[in-house]
């Protein structure tokens, strides 16, 4: 039964992608030590934050989506162990109310809430980089993060970014000693040091942990930023609202494409830095004040200002060898497809009844079928989950019967009387009837 739950609730861009891919490469080691890692999948995670902070996108998506936190929450108390890891970064944006109702579903349970966190002055430009790949338009010189009042859609402003701010809501009402602020170390050493400060918030230790997880690293050189965010002015429909601008504009250009053109480092305004500097000094003293569980050092979250160019000095040069290379990289990513495409069709051209039928019913296979198929393998998924638990349950149940009757043997009968033989035998026959 779970007795410790660990909400790792944020903040983003604070290592969390590189922490959940460790979880999700040692989901077994993990559960043999008796450590859960809630949410069989990422996306189960995405909607249980939505759900948690009432978020009304959850109106255009499957039913299935609003009842991903219950399907966690059950996850979580069906299992066997003593610990459970829940991790998504945009926890963060809950309010106090909606903490409030996290903690009474989880009641009975010791909760423990974890947040990591990093430089303010560095995490500026990853949050505007995050804004760009859902067609924000506006220069990083004149952008600034969302205050807390903008409410918690604000996914990348200072309410999740701010580590004191999301420590106070959700530790309003748990003890100082299990609100855990996680530091990621502000200087190269120890590639795998932000995973041991974590693990030690969370009191997990298990040897043999695989931590060579593939990194990605999503941010985006200066000039590819820029190009971008030029993109976004003109990008027009169908590519509006969050589902499209996720598939073409992050997924498929940022990631697939921009992300590979260059590293150079974005800077900050003297404005930016100046209002990180001050952020990150408050919640350095807010933090020790509050008394949380530091693991790492505060020092970690002052904010420095790399020594960079802002997106604006792009020049239009620079801007033109990315946007040639970029050119380039779609057309051979188009031909790949179409390869793909051509290949399956040239399959299929050889029966020719099989083609008719395709031609005849791929639309409706495709708007009907394919969502019925997702939906019914996350069906499968939870069940899968909640059979596991049961299991779990039953297993507990036949030992209990078995060292019950163990007891009885060894408590009411004489080890070597005859009597004690024929009766030993009959309670040996029932256990093996009952279980």
């Amino acid at each position: 039964m779970t007795e410790r739950v660990y909400l790792h609730v944020g903040a983003p861009k604070s290592g969390t992608t590189y922490l959940q891919r460790i979880l999700e490469a040692n989901r077994g080691p993990l559960a043999d030590a008796g450590v859960l890692v809630v949410g069989e999948t990422h996306l189960d995670r995405i909607h249980a934050a939505m759900v948690v902070r009432e978020d009304p996108r959850l109106d255009s998506l499957p039913e299935r989506a609003s009842t991903a936190w219950d399907r966690l929450v059950a996850q979580v108390r069906g299992w066997r162990g003593p610990v459970a890891i829940l991790s998504y970064e945009l926890f963060a944006g809950a309010s106090a109310e909606q903490v409030a109702r996290v903690l009474r579903d989880l009641d009975g349970i010791e909760v423990h809430v974890v947040i990591t966190a990093r430089d303010l002055g560095r995490a500026v430009p990853s949050a505007w980089q995050e804004r760009l790949k859902f067609a924000l338009t506006t220069p990083l010189e004149k952008w600034r993060p969302r205050p807390e009042s903008a409410g918690v859609r604000a996914e990348w402003g200072w309410r999740t970014m701010d580590p004191a701010g999301v420590a106070a809501r959700w530790g309003a009402e748990l003890p100082p000693e299990r609100v855990h602020v996680v530091t990621v170390p502000s200087t190269p050493g120890d590639e795998h040091e932000l995973w041991r400060r974590f693990a030690a918030a969370c009191s997990i230790d298990p040897p043999g942990l695989r931590l060579d997880v593939e990194r990605v690293n999503e941010s985006l050189g200066l000039p590819a930023a820029e190009l971008l965010r030029r993109v976004n002015g003109a990008v027009r429909e169908p590519i509006t609202g969050n589902r499209e601008q996720a598939l073409w504009l992050r997924d498929t250009l940022a990631h697939g494409i921009l992300a590979q053109l260059g590293r150079e480092p974005i800077g900050l305004t003297d404005k930016q830095y100046a209002d990180a500097t001050a952020r990150a000094d408050a919640a350095v003293g807010a933090i020790a004040e509050a008394g949380y569980a530091v693991h790492g050092d505060l020092e970690d979250l002052r904010a420095t200002r790399p020594d960079a160019r802002t997106p604006g000095e792009a020049t239009d040069t620079e801007l033109l060898e990315v946007a040639v290379e970029t050119i380039v990289r779609l057309l051979v990513l188009v031909r790949e497809r179409t390869h793909e495409r051509d290949t399956a069709r040239r399959t299929l051209d050889r029966d020719p009844d099989e083609r008719r039928v395709v031609a005849l019913g791929k639309g409706v296979v495709r708007r009907i079928t394919a969502p019925r198929v997702e939906g019914r393998a996350e069906d499968l998924r939870a069940r899968v989950a909640e059979l596991e638990a049961e299991v779990a349950r039953s297993r507990e149940l036949q030992l209990r019967v078995a060292e019950l009757s163990d007891v009885v043997t060894e408590l009411l009968l004489p080890p070597r009387s005859s009597d004690g033989r024929v009766t030993a035998k009959a309670l040996n026959t029932y256990r093996g009837h009952s279980l």
